[in-house]
């Protein structure tokens, strides 16, 4: 150190010593050996090149065409509401709701256009706006419309792993109201089921895009008029453009899994009204809120969305058997005034247990396979095409014990599991999972007549756990047979049938609804009334049942794969009993109190000239009475206790009726 601090004393003493021609000397010979060193390395790596630190993965634009147009809702009632929408298929009419799911990966970018195709029905009041998207655009800002067909062209970027929506981009968001919004997920880069880049791993996910719908709002834009916002009356509560109970027929919309598997939902709410979104059985970690991880978790069992807000739970199943997941709001669930409906759905879990599976090795380029180390040959090889490695469909599916069936006609295959029809086409990008439009990263190839995929679609679509080997040519697909995304193994679990209302006293004529729960949407009710035992002989039930006298109703639910339930037995007495009235004015109900004998009918009337409900706390009794529709709602009260109720519209407005 001593030695070293004298060496430089002694060249500063130099330097000082032949004075300010040596140090302007050594200032340009530096000078020099810099430019002559900066040249050489622009050399060799030229502008915008550089071999330092090189990212992982490069930023990647994929591109998607929307088509705006309207169509036709159908609800659970029967009934058609008019839609404004976005469709992947060139041909106005073609709407869907919501809008089809948009993807992305983080750091990459998406490029969305929107082509006004205008709308099928003539005469209507049709408008189509540029999209925004929740959670990267600002607010408000409201664009110019788009004339027919004019299109609109927009780079997303994709910052941030989340779950955001896209929607039209009007001042008074009038186009969402009437269905021009969708999802879009952004994903952690390069990785497989997980929340965000070093966020909480998953093994199922499913996207739930909430919603309310105001039929007169619809009815009036079909008919060319513009609707007055402030009149906004919802009617209907939908998941994913269903309502319970056709939820139950939608694999996407209705949770299935089995015991320690971590589920997790993407909840996006672009309406105008708050859904408290509660679970039966399971507490749930809210991870994510409006695109953005939260730093701490939260553990729940309600979760609040409010209008705008998009929010990501993550769900550990600790417990089998079949549960709600449902809005804690009473008019989310009802379909036009009637309960059950609206945003209500299920979770079936099962309980955990081995499957039969194993893992496949197939190699780039060579027709030789490793199935559970038993060697086997492909029609095809795999290879690579646009940085995508392509398998024989085929074979997978023969691994998977799933069904492929083809058609000449129009070259459309078909991809059948337990609880999944996949439709696909050769060179299109858009699919069909069970009736409806998902997006492939990339498409369907016909090679020496056979169908080849995408490993993106083994592992996006069929959920099979896709790698590489020992090589990067080599693919490792790890499965299940019967693989799918939705589904599960073979079922054994017998249907869960109940009547609506339960049997007992009643003072009039009953309507009984037959409600049966399982996983076969193909489940069926059958049942009598004469005491004797049903079989799948007896009468189908096809809809409410009328019993206008005393009658021994019997009822089992059997499924495709022929469980059978329990039969079930309900008596209906059906004894007159004396009705009474209450009358409702603008501000209480007149009497306010009673007391009534089990099985008497209570009928409210309106007097005054307002909307009100009669909405007892636990939400088994919920009616409407306005100036413009029911202006009576009755209920027949056939248990002992109190029931409190109250006003939903106005709730200083409070009653109870004791039943003795």
């Amino acid at each position: 150190m001593i030695r070293e601090g004298r060496g430089r004393l002694t060249q500063a003493g130099a330097i000082w010593r032949y004075g300010p021609m040596l140090m302007l000397r050594l200032a340009v010979c530096f000078l020099l050996g810099l430019v002559f060193a900066t040249l050489a390395q622009a050399a060799e790596h030229p502008a915008g090149h550089t071999t330092e630190h090189p990212p992982e993965h490069a930023a990647e634009v994929k591109k998607v065409q929307l088509y705006a147009t309207d169509g036709l809702l159908t609800l659970p009632d029967g009934k058609q509401l008019y839609m404004w929408g976005y469709s992947l298929e060139n041909k106005p009419g073609t709407a869907v709701f919501p809008g089809p799911l948009l993807e992305a990966e983080e750091g990459d970018s998406l490029e969305v256009t929107v082509t006004n195709l205008g709308a099928q029905r003539a005469g209507t009041d049709f408008r189509v706006y540029p999209i925004r998207l929740h959670g990267i655009d600002s607010p408000g800002g409201a664009e110019q419309a788009l004339a027919v067909g004019q299109s609109d062209t927009r780079q997303i970027p994709a910052a941030q792993a989340g779950s955001h929506y896209y929607y039209a981009g009007d001042a008074g968001q009038y186009g969402v109201q009437m269905g021009m919004s969708g999802p879009f997920i952004v994903r952690a880069k390069g990785v497989h089921k997980q929340a965000w880049t070093g966020g909480p791993q998953y093994d199922k996910e499913y996207v739930f895009h909430l919603n309310e719908l105001d039929p007169v709002w619809h009815k009036a834009a079909e008919n060319g008029q513009v609707y007055d916002p402030g009149k906004f009356h919802p009617r209907y509560w939908t998941i994913n453009g269903k309502s319970f109970p056709d939820v139950e027929e939608d694999p996407l919309s209705m949770i299935h899994g089995k015991v320690g598997e971590k589920i997790l939902v993407r909840l996006i709410n672009p309406g105008y009204d708050e859904h408290p979104m509660h679970l039966h059985g399971h507490h749930f970690q809210v991870i994510a809120h409006n695109g953005a991880p939260l730093d701490v978790p939260m553990d729940k069992d309600t979760v609040a969305l409010d209008p705008g807000e998009t929010k990501d739970i993550l769900i550990v199943f600790d417990q089998s058997g079949h549960f709600p997941f449902h809005s804690h709001k009473i008019l989310d669930n009802t379909n036009d005034g009637v309960y059950p409906g609206g945003l209500h759905t299920m979770t079936h879990i099962e309980e955990a247990g081995p499957s039969e599976g194993g893992t496949m090795t197939l190699d780039i380029g060579s027709t030789h396979a490793v199935v559970n180390g038993e060697h086997m040959s492909l029609d095809v090889a795999p290879f690579r095409l646009n940085g995508e490695a392509y398998v024989q469909l085929s074979f997978i599916a023969e691994q998977l014990a799933g069904s492929l069936q083809a058609r000449a006609g129009d070259r459309r295959l078909t991809y059948k599991t337990e609880h999944t029809v996949t439709e696909l086409w050769p060179l299109q990008t858009q699919a069909l999972v069970n009736g409806r439009q998902v997006q492939l990263e990339s498409p369907l190839l016909q090679v020496k007549g056979k169908a080849m995929v995408p490993v993106s679609y083994v592992s996006g679509f069929l959920c099979a756990k896709v790698g590489t080997g020992h090589s990067s040519d080599q693919i490792q697909i790890d499965y299940q047979q019967g693989q799918e995304c939705q589904g599960s193994g073979p079922d054994h679990t017998p249907p869960t049938v109940t009547a609506d209302p339960p049997g007992g006293t009643f003072a009039s004529a009953q309507t009984v609804k037959l409600l049966i729960q399982d996983e076969d949407p193909q489940a069926k009710i059958y049942y009598t009334t004469d005491g004797t035992a049903p079989t799948d002989r007896s009468t189908l039930y096809t809809g409410p049942i009328l019993i206008e006298s005393t009658t021994m109703l019997k009822w089992i639910g059997i499924d495709t794969s022929g469980n059978t339930s329990a039969v079930q037995t309900a008596i209906y007495t059906i004894k007159q009993a004396p009705e009474v009235f209450v009358e409702v004015l603008d501000d209480k109900y007149t009497p306010a109190h009673i007391t009534v004998t089990r099985g008497t009918t209570v009928t409210w009337i309106l007097k005054g000239s307002m909307m009100h409900t009669v909405s007892s706390y636990d939400g088994v009794m919920n009616g409407i009475i306005e100036p413009n529709g029911n202006k009576r709602f009755s209920y027949t009260f056939n248990d002992t206790g109190v029931v409190p109720y109250f006003c939903m519209v106005h709730p200083f407005m409070t009653g109870s009726v004791t039943v003795q």
